[in-house]
């Protein structure tokens, strides 16, 4: 049973009504107990409950106190009865627990507000760094009241609610979710160190996660200008992610694996390349390319042959990769028939500067007139002229097949960066992204193992097929095909 004394401290020279305290207390025989010894402020002596509870009210770290009206003993405690102590029945007869009252409208009115405001507020203090009102040492703003940082294996649920007088931070599983509060000094080692990826969405680490669309062989992966990613999922479909939710929503389904996509941020068209339709869908309109929907498995300007990559200009021109044709097509709007970029027009596979064997996916460069392709199994990146004659020059690997830096093993998927001087490769049988400054002799991994070793920790990679950047180059993100999974790690 509990009831409720209200505290004012009346001999101070001004009135506001925060430097009160509501505070509950208990019937006579019960104290509190703490969990954690550091969490005793201070214990002292007072002749009555009020003047133990006024002595409470004066300090803001205070949050639980217990007197005895016999022995005189009056506690002060930082804890309060819900994380980090609890009341229980005492060997006195005499003793009582006060508890202050935390509620979100003594905080309505000065959180994050000017210092003026919480000159005399019990609750707030003075932040020097900002100037204004904020949680006192030891607690933490929680979007509703200062609550009480947490201890070594507490759970919390974001970054600042553990004690940071103790060096500990709230740490977090490998899909992002904060789970409990550990030394900070072991999430330095990992969770902000370079190549540590979180997953955004799919299995984690190899387990299924709840509340989570699960992804089954993805492939290509773009993002919108407002951060939403789209991915071609093995499962025949198109799924939508937020940045919030992990839950995806199918936008369209194909009577086949999509490959690759790309979202045109000028029209917010999706175009979507489903290989084994020998077709390109632009969603949510439902067109083709080509136009017709005409189908035919060999090599013609006509149509499509297994489309691969894809990427759009700024005026519409619609660039397309053929796996079987070994060449890249470009598709003015609505033409009835490709032009050849890239490749022989044969469609015979090569390993020369004219030739590639496999192409992939594509990153463009409109303002230089060149456009840069995976070129798969010659284990390169090409760079070709929009405007020349198809002479292709090797930007990044062409040192045949392996993990060494100088080398790619079946890349997949290139993204330029925004200066236009790094290419990022998604080097799909190494298991890696590797960072490729343009004219360099060799590339770097920022992604998954140097050496090519595959695997499904936070630090692995298992298939990388994929990549795409968020608009600020904050992030990037990898289609982690055989981990099914996509992989959200630093751009660097």
């Amino acid at each position: 049973m509990m009831f409720s004394i209200f505290v004012i401290l009346f001999n101070l020279p001004f009135t506001h009504t925060n430097y009160e305290s509501r505070i509950a207390v208990t019937p006579v025989g019960y104290e509190f107990q703490l969990r954690y010894s550091i969490q005793l402020l201070v214990s002292t002596t007072a002749q009555t409950i009020i003047t133990c509870s006024a002595t409470c009210n004066q300090l803001s770290s205070c949050r639980t106190f217990d007197f005895d009206s016999v022995s005189k003993r009056c506690r002060l405690f930082e804890a309060d009865t819900t994380t980090t102590g609890s009341i229980i029945v005492s060997s006195s007869s005499t003793s009582r627990v006060g508890t202050v009252q935390i509620s979100s409208d003594l905080y309505s009115s000065t959180h994050n507000q000017p210092c003026t405001l919480c000159e005399m507020d019990r609750y707030e203090t003075c932040s020097a760094n900002t100037s204004t009102c904020q949680c006192p040492k030891n607690s933490y703003w929680d979007g509703s009241v200062c609550a009480l940082q947490l201890f070594q294996n507490n759970t919390c649920k974001q970054q600042n609610a553990c004690r940071s007088d103790l060096n500990l931070t709230c740490a977090q599983d490998c899909s992002g979710i904060f789970t409990k509060c550990v030394p900070a000094s072991i999430i330095n080692a990992t969770q902000t160190s370079a190549g540590y990826g979180v997953t955004f969405v799919g299995t984690c680490s190899g387990s299924s996660v709840v509340n989570q669309t699960i992804l089954t062989g993805q492939a290509g992966i773009t993002m919108s200008p407002n951060g939403m990613l789209y991915v071609a999922d093995g499962a025949n479909r198109v799924v939508l992610y937020s940045q919030s939710n992990r839950v995806g929503t199918t936008v369209q389904s194909y009577g086949s694996w999509p490959a690759f996509l790309f979202y045109d941020n000028r029209t917010s068209l999706l175009y979507v390349t489903v290989i084994q339709l020998n077709l390109v869908y632009i969603y949510p309109t439902n067109n083709t390319i080509p136009p017709n929907g005409i189908s035919y498995d060999n090599c013609s300007l006509k149509w499509l042959y297994r489309p691969s990559g894809i990427v759009v200009d700024s005026t519409g021109n619609v660039y397309i990769s053929s796996y079987m044709c070994h060449w890249i097509t470009k598709w003015t709007p609505n033409a009835t028939t490709g032009i050849l970029i890239a490749g022989s027009a044969t469609g015979t596979l090569g390993s020369t500067s004219t030739t590639m064997s496999s192409s992939m996916n594509m990153a463009l460069d409109e303002a230089n007139s060149v456009i840069y392709v995976a070129d798969r199994f010659n284990n390169r990146v090409q760079r070709f002229s929009l405007n020349g004659l198809g002479v292709g020059v090797t930007v990044a690997g062409g040192n045949g097949i392996g993990s060494a830096p100088n080398q790619l093993s079946q890349p997949t998927d290139v993204y330029l960066s925004k200066s236009k001087t790094v290419l990022y490769i998604a080097d799909y049988a190494n298991s890696r992204i590797q960072k490729w400054v343009i004219n360099a002799s060799m590339g770097t991994t920022i992604a998954g193992s140097a050496s090519g070793i595959a695997g499904s920790s936070a630090y692995l990679l298992n298939g990388a097929y994929a990549l795409t950047v968020d608009p600020t180059e904050t992030y990037l993100y990898a289609s982690d095909l055989n981990n099914n999974r996509i992989q959200r790690f630093f751009f660097l």
